[in-house]
């Protein structure tokens, strides 16, 4: 099987997940945690795998992946499919999701330090983000497996546990590759990013930790991991807001989803604070993840890369063509995404609205791209 069609396979699954995660608990008795697992476990964490695959080698400048690296992906894939059963018919069934997916983390994990050190040179800088990523991955599984063994402590390793792979997993794959592809959808230079991401690192890293620490076990770890988080992200959103303002905020294109993406990560990580002290109801803050910065980030990142994966090498007429169709009112979809999040955040059910007309908008998009690519 070519990486490719997986990615494309593993894209329309996520945005399943999305609207089947943002409808289903209108229509069915779901458990809480329900629909933000459907999307996390059967669409985001196998879509991050199956993309790391795909910069794994540009980042070590080694060749393409083998088909043998694409298992942890579709493994990953499998796992979701197993814990999204659970939800439904039978909750005892998780640990074995989540050992399918730890097997999936350690697979890739593997193989991502063997393409380290075949690298000539250094690898790129933003490789240890990865890496690090899957570290929190591999941690979080552990933590909601060390729950099932540990009934006493399950709610404060089930807060770890979500935590670690939403902010940390999700956050360090996101902010890694966002430094990175900004400047490339923006269409600007930016030599900062690479010294960016050796520099930030630990303290990202280190703050993401004490945030999902705190979540479980003490509100004044998350006080300090958000300070340590605030002047490393504040420096990309000043890239973005002042000095490349023009090139990434524009009506149409990916830039603007992937700059909204970072904005909305500044405020859920204001209100996850707030959360921690009491000033904001749990349940909100995990719904308003979805919108403040996984949809942005998928919708973005699928507008400059899809066209990638579904035309042929040199089709560049073809493939820009497809990009515009698909970033086509990316600034109305980012504003419903960050509408819809401050509702939800405000706890007005009719978030979920403006949420799901952007989602239909882009999803129509991408299906029309797919059905026209021949």
């Amino acid at each position: 099987m070519k990486l490719h069609p997986l990615l494309i396979v593993l894209l329309l699954t996520t945005l399943a997940g999305f609207a089947s995660g943002l409808l289903l608990p209108y229509m069915l008795p779901l458990r809480p945690s329900a629909p933000l697992h459907l999307i996390f476990a059967l669409g985001i964490m196998p879509l991050i795998m199956g993309a790391m695959t795909y910069f794994v080698p540009v980042l070590t400048r080694t060749r393409a992946a083998e088909p043998l690296s694409l298992v942890p992906a579709l493994l990953a894939l499998g796992a979701g499919i197993v814990l999204s059963f659970s939800l439904f018919f039978s909750f005892a069934l998780y640990p074995f999701g989540a050992v399918a997916g730890l097997i999936a983390a350690l697979w890739l994990s593997i193989w991502m330090q063997r393409r380290k050190r075949q690298t000539l040179g250094r690898p790129h800088p933003g490789l240890l983000w990865y890496q690090l990523a899957l570290l929190a991955l591999i941690l979080g599984l552990l933590s909601i497996l060390a729950g099932y063994l540990l009934p006493d402590q399950w709610t404060q390793l089930r807060r770890l546990h979500l935590h670690l792979n939403l902010l940390v997993f999700v956050g360090l794959t996101a902010l890694g590759t966002l430094r990175v592809l900004l400047p490339t959808t923006g269409g600007y230079a930016d030599p900062e990013a690479g010294p960016w991401l050796m520099r930030q690192w630990p303290w990202i890293t280190a703050g993401a930790g004490l945030i999902a620490a705190g979540a479980a076990w003490s509100p004044a770890l998350s006080l300090l991991g958000l300070l340590l988080w605030l002047p490393p992200l504040g420096q990309l959103l000043r890239s973005l807001l002042i000095t490349h303002r023009r090139a990434v905020w524009q009506a149409h294109g990916a830039s603007t989803s992937l700059a909204t993406a970072v904005s909305g990560l500044l405020i859920l990580l204001l209100s996850g604070t707030a959360h921690a002290f009491g000033l904001l109801n749990a349940s909100n803050t995990t719904q308003a993840f979805i919108p403040l910065f996984l949809l942005p980030l998928v919708t973005g990142a699928a507008t400059h890369l899809l066209p990638l994966w579904i035309t042929s090498a040199g089709d560049n007429s073809r493939e820009q063509a497809l990009r515009s169709r698909l970033g086509r009112h990316s600034a109305v979809r980012a504003a419903l995404f960050l509408l819809g999040g401050a509702l939800i955040l405000a706890d007005q059910n009719w978030g979920m609205v403006p949420i799901l007309l952007a989602l239909l908008h882009f999803l129509s998009a991408v299906l029309f791209s797919l059905r026209s690519k021949s």
